[in-house]
């Protein structure tokens, strides 16, 4: 049985703002804990380093992330920088990527020790490339928003309206696009006779082409707010589209991804709330990373919460001790699951 966070099949709201505090430990906190880290899968592939040494020290720790001004991109270089500050790691770089599925990718081939990936994005990778899956999960770090932009003129009321009109949606295997692959599965506009024509863009090329009004929608994945968009909406008239009401489907499909959520009212300004769908963000690592250097990773991640969180952000963060281990059934990496247990046990 996997690690399953408790609201992940539930409904719960986002507030305006997470504040960053750390919760006191309680009772039930290390029932809770080492309940799920007890039955959690893990595959003891990883060395063992001597019990005496309290904290790792990596030559390279690179974090693989996403686009600059995003949210992936922004966390990344919070942690990099922290991770050398806190003598985990010599050397930390955020690397610039097209996200998720070029994370992992990066991950697997050695060119990257960490990697920042969409739940749902994860479990793909590794259900299509078994042989690849020598990767492990050492927390959530924060909630991702599926983000619908229109222009505020556009006569698309919901995801109904959208058989024939033109989508930007994400880069290649990014986690904008499998998402948003499966929304449109869901909402059955796949086998449309009229399908949306999709057009694959990561969110800069996809915000200038909403600008330019090459595009009628574009999807984008990320943290609130995503700033280039920030920047859109000064710019244009803009409203998100409600595409929650696939909601039921995608959890029966894919069970423990995806969650309701609310991008609040002026989140981006003039642009009125709207419910959507949203999924986990988690911070991976190789299975060969060290357990000391897994086990200081998740230690700076829950002591160093309020230095980690962006300037920028307004979404729910997960930096607190019931929220990093919720992996959505991804297996922890043994020295995660020993941070763990010697914080809460």
């Amino acid at each position: 049985m996997g690690i399953l966070d408790s609201r992940s099949s539930s409904d719960y709201r986002a507030p305006k703002r997470h504040r960053g505090r750390i919760m006191k430990n309680s009772a039930l906190l290390r029932r809770t804990v080492l309940k799920v880290l007890v039955s959690a899968p893990v595959i003891m592939t990883v060395p063992v380093m001597s019990a005496c040494t309290s904290r790792a020290s990596e030559l390279h720790l690179d974090v693989a992330s996403g686009e600059e001004g995003g949210m992936y991109y922004e966390f990344a270089q919070l942690l990099s920088s922290a991770l050398v500050s806190s003598s985990i790691a010599e050397h930390s770089e955020a690397l610039k990527t097209e996200a998720s599925a070029q994370n992992l990718e990066l991950l697997v081939a050695g060119r990257a020790q960490l990697a920042l990936a969409l739940a749902d994005t994860v479990a793909e990778f590794r259900s299509q490339t078994p042989e690849q899956g020598n990767i492990r999960a050492l927390g959530r770090v924060y909630q991702n928003y599926f983000h619908c932009i229109l222009r505020a003129d556009s006569d698309i009321r919901s995801l109904s309206d959208f058989p024939g009109r033109s989508i930007g949606t994400g880069a290649a295997g990014s986690g904008t696009w499998v998402t948003g692959q499966r929304i449109l599965r869901a909402a059955g506009l796949k086998d449309h006779q009229q399908a949306p024509q999709e057009h694959i863009l990561g969110y800069t090329a996809g915000i200038k082409a909403l600008r330019r009004g090459e595009i009628d929608a574009l999807f984008l994945f990320g943290g609130m707010p995503v700033r280039p968009l920030t920047e859109l909406a000064e710019e244009l008239d803009l409203k998100l589209l409600d595409i929650s009401e696939v909601l039921p489907k995608l959890r029966e499909t894919y069970p423990n991804l995806y969650d309701r959520v609310v991008i609040p009212n002026n989140t981006y300004p003039g642009v009125p709330a709207i419910d959507t769908i949203g999924v986990s963000n988690l911070l991976m690592a190789r299975a060969d990373l060290s357990n000391d250097t897994a086990k200081a990773v998740v230690k700076l991640l829950e002591t160093q919460a309020q230095q980690l969180i962006p300037k920028s952000s307004a979404g729910i963060q997960h930096l607190t001790p019931e929220t990093l281990i919720s992996t959505a059934g991804q297996p922890l990496h043994p020295g995660a699951r020993a941070a763990y247990l010697e914080m809460h046990g």
